[in-house]
């Protein structure tokens, strides 16, 4: 890269990390001293060692669940996605009418149910075995991913730049290990379509967006972003290859009749549901202490609902002794629940009926428990109504929405380097914008991390630019902030432990990237071009050079 240090900007885009040659490998300190050859062999060595401790680490969080199957104990969701295979496999209906007033004991689209129909058939023992596989080869295509999106194939970086973002969620990855939740296979997808969007190959980005979305709906907010920049060939591919996973993928399991109800039941239930009780199909546990997406946010710290209102209702809260647990209505989400017993109520008949005799709606649970839910804790700073806070959360999507338009460069001016940037953002907007982000959903930060490290370490040997204080003070609070939860675990959580540093890293990022196009704008770039961005001969296509 050319240097940028002729426009130095006070602030967090101070640094950019241009300012090394890269000629004949050599590396050379930004003040055009030699560096340190000593320092990039120890920092080789520090890295080599945390990838064995990385293998090691898989292997241990990879032998949990497996040990908790082998001997009996609860395998948390693993359990549950079994059972949704073997109800896919006999035919039932997995989400429950909405006549029933149950709610879904599995949230995930018809074509997940479809995809667990097809593991199931390996049985509980191998299910569970390709689903940790399937983490453990996610959590390495994160972290090679982001390298290649950060420092571009080949590129330099600083050993830090691999090891520290999976140091700050490694909480959140043996989480997901343990739990059996989706989110690095969900981020290896994402990574690997900005991936494809930089290699030109926008019909393979919007596949993977659409088989991510297909498996937890949230990534299909990126089709937004893919329609803003014009990308009209990963939009399209997007919406066939989603259409193809709801509707052809079930059709083993399902007729098309049941598969397009299936999406209709489904959407009821988690696209179009939400009001004070919570949102989707998680009353009370949405608006906990788990959920740190914007509204889950917004509605604890602005309007007076309980914290942990799932703890009362699950009958684990001490704070109303002699409270009732309720034995109908929210269905346990343990695995040990007999999930077919559930479901085959809802079986409808050749005649198309639904049994007569429904469950206890879940409103009746919670005006049982409403004493407790009025004694349980909260963290609100005001107490607005539902419609206020509505409002505004909504007003604040916009102004991080605007703020990131705003950041954005024109497509003429996009490069590499400020294409990573932008998909950063997109993708921390995703997961706080998403209704339903709970803790484990931020692994996410990983590659915005390491992009943030990369603009402020540059490589091991060189000197740290001057005037770097407000980027040092910025990343330590992105890093350190998660941390607080070990002091007040629950307490940190719901205030936004992960929320902040996710806005903190939108805001520092995005000013980074306007300082760079803003500074290519006015001067000499000192950005490589992308390689989409160049057309490889005078007859390449108008949608390559848009990008």
């Amino acid at each position: 890269m050319m240097s940028n240090d002729s426009r130095e900007v006070p602030g967090i885009g101070d640094e950019d990390g241009a300012g090394r040659s890269e000629g004949a490998g050599a590396m050379t300190r930004r003040d055009g001293a030699p560096g340190d050859g000593g320092i990039s062999a120890r920092w080789a060595r520090i890295e080599r060692l945390w990838w064995v401790a990385l293998v090691v680490t898989m292997g241990i969080f990879s032998a949990l669940p497996i040990v908790n199957l082998a001997l009996g104990l609860s395998t948390k969701d693993y359990g549950l996605w079994y059972q949704v295979g073997l109800a896919e496999g006999q035919g039932l209906d997995v989400y429950p009418r909405p006549e029933t007033g149950r709610l879904f004991p599995f949230m995930y689209p018809p074509s997940a149910a479809a995809m667990l129909g097809v593991l199931a058939r390996l049985g509980p023992v191998g299910m569970l075995v390709a689903l940790v596989a399937i983490n453990s080869a996610s959590w390495l295509a994160c972290i090679a991913l982001s390298t290649y999106l950060v420092a571009g194939p080949g590129g330099r970086r600083h050993p830090l730049v691999v090891i520290v973002p999976t140091l700050s969620v490694i909480v959140l990855i043996h989480n997901i290990y343990l739990l059996g939740q989706p989110n690095l296979m969900l981020l290896a997808m994402v990574l690997g379509a900005f991936a494809c969007l930089r290699v030109n190959r926008p019909g393979a980005a919007g596949f993977l967006v659409a088989t991510a979305a297909a498996v937890k709906a949230f990534p299909l907010l990126i089709f937004g972003y893919f329609v803003y920049r014009r990308m009209w060939r990963a939009s399209i591919a997007t919406v066939l290859s989603l259409a193809a996973w709801l509707l052809i993928a079930p059709l083993p399991f399902r007729t098309l009749a049941q598969a397009v109800d299936d999406v209709s039941v489904w959407s009821q239930g988690m696209l179009f549901t939400y009001d004070k009780h919570g949102i989707a199909q998680r009353p009370l546990r949405s608006y906990s202490y788990k959920n740190q997406s914007i509204m889950a946010v917004m509605h604890r710290m602005l309007r007076d609902v309980p914290a942990d209102g799932e703890a009362i209702l699950s009958g684990r809260s001490h704070a109303a002794p002699g409270t009732v647990r309720p034995t109908k209505g929210l269905p346990p989400v343990d695995p040990s629940t007999d999930l077919l017993t559930f479901l085959k109520p809802h079986h409808r008949g050749e005649g198309g009926t639904s049994p007569a005799k429904p469950a206890a709606r879940w409103e009746e649970d919670i005006r049982r428990a409403e004493p407790a839910l009025r004694a349980s804790w909260r963290v609100n700073l005001v107490s607005l109504d539902f419609r206020s806070v509505t409002l505004v959360t909504l007003a604040t999507m916009a102004a991080l929405s605007l703020f990131a338009w705003a950041m954005l460069p024109p497509l003429r001016l996009r490069t590499r380097e400020t294409d990573a940037l932008e998909f950063a953002i997109v993708a921390l907007l995703t997961v706080v914008f998403s209704p339903l982000s709970f803790n484990y959903a931020y692994v996410w930060l990983m590659y915005p991390t390491a992009l943030a490290l990369h603009r402020i370490l540059g490589e091991p040997g060189t000197a740290v630019r001057p005037r770097t204080r407000g980027a040092i003070a910025w990343i330590a609070a992105v890093l350190t902030i998660p941390m607080l939860a070990i002091v007040a675990p629950k307490g940190a959580q719901a205030c936004g432990n992960l929320f902040v540093p996710a806005i903190l890293l939108v805001v520092g990022l995005g000013l980074m990237l306007r300082r760079d196009w803003k500074g290519s704008s006015v001067g000499t770039p000192s950005t490589t071009p992308a390689p989409h961005l160049r057309p490889a001969s005078a007859g390449a296509s108008t949608e390559a050079a848009r990008g």
